[in-house]
């Protein structure tokens, strides 16, 4: 199985976004799609990626955060996203060690959690792309990460990368 853990905030949604959004300058999109939380570029982006490569998706965005699973599908459903959302991944950032949890070790505790959809052992697992603004994630996964510029979102270039990532061994 081939994943994309995704982060919302600074990789579907950037600061482009909510500043267009907010000057209204896609009021012609929000009119066309009213669920104007999430940036339809960056959807069209992401369907792409998924077309051509399979892939499932885990969110880690802290949007997950009082949210199910079934939630995000259906939200992201409503706004264009054509893929499957199939978990989030858990929150390690509570209690007393909150400030030494990377977002990186709640990766690895859903990996963990689910190894028998990965098909592989774990330490053999490879076909996953991180997308994410912030670099708090485990050394071992920095082959699979692609720290996306917050200000523009995803780019073709991001997706290019990701695309390369999942299909290095095909």
């Amino acid at each position: 199985m081939k994943l994309i853990f995704l982060d919302i905030d600074g990789c579907l949604n950037s600061e482009r976004f909510y500043r267009d959004r907010h000057e209204g300058r896609n009021d012609a999109k929000s009119r066309k799609h009213p669920y104007s939380e999430i940036d339809y570029d960056g959807i069209g982006l992401l369907n792409n990626l998924i077309k051509e490569t399979g892939t499932k998706v885990v969110i880690s965005s802290t949007w997950r955060l009082g949210r199910t699973t079934e939630q995000f599908q259906e939200f992201f459903k409503k706004c264009g996203f054509k893929g499957e959302i199939i978990d989030i991944t858990p929150d390690l950032r509570r209690g007393e060690f909150h400030d030494s949890i990377f977002r990186g070790n709640e990766v690895h505790a859903w990996m963990e959690k689910n190894r028998g959809l990965l098909g592989k052992e774990l330490h053999k697992f490879r076909d996953y792309v991180i997308f994410d603004d912030d670099s708090d994630f485990l050394y071992w996964q920095r082959n699979n990460l692609i720290i996306v510029d917050g200000s523009v979102g995803l780019t073709r270039n991001t997706i290019y990368k990701a695309k390369r990532i999942l299909n290095r061994d095909e």
